[in-house]
């Protein structure tokens, strides 16, 4: 699969990004205040790189209508799920190589998922 390391690199940053969110969280219903923004701008510094450079790869693998999920309003916890939904994603392409059907339903969720992603972070830190 051509995509492979394309994947592994989506994988990598996404779950990275969502530990730091998900840490960001734990921090801040500790109480840690200064925690819970070093985290977060971990975060952000990941999400805000797949967005320049990641997400604009992945968008060159097919037709992205620029639709998105719902979502009740941006929120850490709605990102980070969001960031999850890639990741089925992706485990669905991989666990699929060689299928090309497979493919053609996943990839329209995969930049649903991408694009809910890119709103709800800039709904939340580029504003």
């Amino acid at each position: 699969m051509e995509n492979l390391s394309l994947y592994a690199e989506l994988i990598e940053a996404t779950s990275n990004a969502n530990k730091a969110f998900i840490k960001s969280e734990m921090a801040l219903n500790d109480g840690n205040v200064e925690d819970c923004q070093k985290y977060s701008r971990d975060g952000q510094v990941l999400v805000k790189a797949m967005i320049r450079d990641t997400f604009v790869e992945i968008d060159e693998l097919g037709e992205n209508d620029g639709s998105t999920n719902d979502y009740d309003y941006p929120n850490n916890f709605e990102l980070i799920k969001s960031l999850n939904e890639i990741l089925v994603c992706v485990g669905s392409l991989l666990a699929s190589i060689d299928d090309e059907n497979v493919v053609k339903i996943v990839m329209p969720k995969l930049f649903k998922a991408i694009n809910t992603t890119i709103e709800i972070y800039n709904a939340l830190f580029e504003n």
